[in-house]
């Protein structure tokens, strides 16, 4: 049995997920709605990226067993060019720190890119955005990460880089 299991915290995330659904008729569930996770062979799990690490990733993979009997795709949703391969190793990173060396060696990792509107931010959100994009402002192009970057070129702004052509290596490696 297959699931895509999703977190979401302004839909970018769950966009993804229930297109990956209708393209595949595989059934796509909430994060916080999993029941048993060790019921099925093949676990995709999207989620939006947060200061270094994946919403609901660590609760939500680190509860299956029997690992070596999964097929285990992520998919991380941000705003930043995935194509930068710093950026990639950044979100690999947070990756191996928030689950099981054993889940980590086994997941077959996509980077997909999200959207942001900041009028529906919370106010955190807004708060932490406005901090960020204070603090580099200045800083020189050469330093900036493709994370800064991106929080440079959208801030304040409604952007989406949403591209569910980018879903076609997760539909190839769900087969």
């Amino acid at each position: 049995m297959k699931i895509i299991i999703y977190a979401s915290q302004y839909g970018s995330t769950k966009q993804y997920a229930d297109e990956l659904s209708k393209r595949t008729g595989i059934e796509v569930v909430e994060y916080t709605e999993v029941r048993d996770i060790n019921q099925y062979d093949t676990i995709v799990y999207l989620g939006p990226l947060y200061a270094g690490s994946i919403m609901g990733l660590k609760k939500t993979l680190n509860k299956i067993r029997n690992v070596q009997d999964k097929k285990l795709i992520v998919g991380t949703v941000g705003l930043a060019d995935p194509n930068d391969k710093k950026n990639r190793e950044e979100i690999m990173n947070g990756i191996k720190q928030q689950v099981h060396g054993c889940i980590y060696n086994k997941a077959r990792v996509y980077f997909l890119r999200g959207a942001i509107d900041y009028s529906n931010l919370n106010l955190k959100h807004k708060t932490m955005m406005a901090f960020i994009h204070r603090k580099v402002k200045g800083m020189k192009e050469e330093e900036m990460t493709a994370e800064i970057k991106a929080v440079i070129e959208t801030y304040g702004k409604n952007v989406s880089y949403i591209d569910f052509d980018a879903l076609n290596p997760i539909i190839d490696g769900i087969q």
